[in-house]
């Protein structure tokens, strides 16, 4: 026979739950289902903005997973590899704060990017000397990691385009082959003539550092821009018109890959559904 002397330390409802236990409930639910719960009441809404800014801390640097980046002009499609991108820091993100001042809102963790260093693979890394350090010794020969790419333009042409493919990979001890693959954007990118020009002479705007290559800014670029004087053709002397349409090359060397960080969670979560689909399974990349 119930004791209805303790009915009243009863949980009515599951909002009279310890915190604790609360927390212990919501963690299987995916970001995207957790997302509407902080609409509740303003307890639910602390709990979830908790649980997601953990998520978003641990997710940053995509442990176990990596980044893979294909960008290129669209006649070089298949001879280009793919790029490894090193995670180099979320800027803004930092462990959760009890004190309300000083935790970051929904809107602010959507705001966060986590940078990358797109880099180019051992095997397809270019020699180049390394000075010895020692007056007299032999100068070595060491990989450069430095991923690069060349944008020309014609007469009169305007812009040049660069597509652009961002996977998330979870590698398997065979290499080639992925335990997972999620894609987190594919775009085509306008590099302009004006742009190029302008961010080659260092007078460039800041604002428009990156190349994005979604409408809803999730993925960006970022590169040094060197004009290849080498590659110009025809007189050495151009009048200003001219010199605004001439034919010209620039080498575009990357400096970063820019992701949202809540795209990134999102597809940690989706990788690790999808290995749970295809336990036993791997999945290759044919342009390896």
């Amino acid at each position: 026979m119930m004791d209805m002397s303790n009915i009243a330390s009863v949980p009515l409802n599951i909002d009279d739950l310890p915190s604790e236990v609360l927390i212990q409930i919501l963690s299987p639910l995916t970001t995207l289902q957790l997302l509407p719960l902080a609409r509740i009441n303003h307890r639910f809404h602390d709990l979830t903005l908790r649980i997601i800014h953990t998520r978003l801390t641990n997710a940053a640097f995509i442990p176990e997973h990596e980044l893979i980046l294909e960008c290129y002009h669209p006649s070089a499609k298949i001879s280009t590899p793919y790029l490894h991108c090193d995670y180099l820091g979320t800027d803004g993100l930092h462990g959760y704060e009890e004190d309300e001042d000083k935790q970051l809102s929904f809107s602010q963790l959507g705001q966060l990017y986590s940078r990358f260093r797109p880099v180019v693979q051992e095997e397809n890394r270019r020699p180049r000397r390394r000075h010895p350090s020692v007056s007299g010794g032999a100068a070595a020969m060491e990989g450069d990691d430095t991923a690069r790419v060349n944008v020309s333009l014609d007469d009169g042409e305007m812009f040049s385009q660069l597509c652009s493919v961002t996977n998330m990979v979870k590698g398997s001890p065979r290499r080639g082959l992925f335990l997972s693959h999620v894609n987190i954007n594919t775009g085509v990118v306008r590099v302009f003539r004006r742009w190029l020009r302008e961010r080659a002479s260092g007078n460039g705007d800041a604002r428009e550092d990156i190349l994005w290559t979604d409408r809803h800014r999730n993925v960006g670029l970022r590169f040094k821009v060197r004009e290849d004087v080498g590659a110009r053709a025809g007189p050495t002397i151009w009048t200003q018109a001219e010199e605004e349409d001439r034919p010209v090359s620039y080498e575009l060397e990357y400096q970063e890959l820019v992701v949202r960080t809540s795209q990134l969670l999102i597809n940690v979560e989706k990788s690790e559904d999808q290995e749970v689909a295809h336990t036993g399974k791997a999945i290759v990349i044919a342009s390896l």
